[in-house]
């Protein structure tokens, strides 16, 4: 009868490094497939919501004061304020005691975004921890315009720092990985070529929302 013939001690070693190489490999591809994901969910939400801030003055234009009727950019779709706006103001939006922001963008940008980031609220919480136990952070503000006149652009960023899902038992690896997206939108009516015209909207024309670079 033969004997089994006893492994020699390298190969024992070359399977636990070889094991640990899987491990780590798999580990980082799972984590990288997470925040892929999340990063489309946070910027899908970032883009809703930049689209619709740019619906509400003062992003959309220039209403005049008293907000008249026959206001251009009134009748051309623009809305003077945001529904129960101040007083359902959300936090993101005060930068100062007593002070707004352009409240009523941004609180259309902030109650857009929370409509939307569900899943990506999910995903920045980790394997172990409750849901919105780290927050999505928002920054919803007014930027430069486009070269255009009186074609403004509304930016809205939403961030996470998100813990790894596996890579985490891995040595030397970061606890977390920010998650940083940003979209922009403007707002105005439309010129012969398609494109968006500054100025204030001529008489029976509708605004227009776009995604912008």
């Amino acid at each position: 009868m033969r004997r089994a013939r006893r492994q020699p001690a390298q190969t024992y070693v070359i399977a636990a490094l070889g094991m640990v190489a899987m491990l780590g490999a798999v580990s980082m591809v799972i984590d990288a497939g997470v925040y892929f994901v999340l990063q489309r969910q946070l910027q899908n939400a970032a883009d809703a919501a930049a689209l619709d801030a740019v619906w509400f003055s003062p992003a959309c234009g220039p209403i005049a004061f008293g907000n008249p009727p026959s206001d251009p950019w009134l009748k051309a779709g623009c809305q003077s304020q945001y529904p129960n706006n101040p007083a359902s103001t959300p936090p993101e939006c005060k930068v100062a005691p007593n002070a707004l922001y352009n409240s009523n963008p941004c609180s259309a940008a902030v109650y857009t975004t929370k409509a939307n980031w569900a899943a990506a609220l999910s995903l920045c919480q980790g394997p172990n921890l409750p849901t919105g136990t780290i927050p999505i952070t928002i920054t919803a503000a007014p930027s430069q315009a486009l070269n255009l006149p009186s074609v403004g652009t509304y930016v809205v960023t939403l961030a996470c720092d998100a813990p790894h899902w596996f890579a985490r038992v891995l040595p030397g690896v970061n606890l977390t990985m920010h998650i940083s997206v940003s979209s922009a939108a403007a707002l105005g009516p439309l010129g012969p070529n398609g494109q968006l015209v500054g100025g204030p909207p001529p008489a029976n024309t509708r605004l227009v929302a776009r995604l912008v670079l």
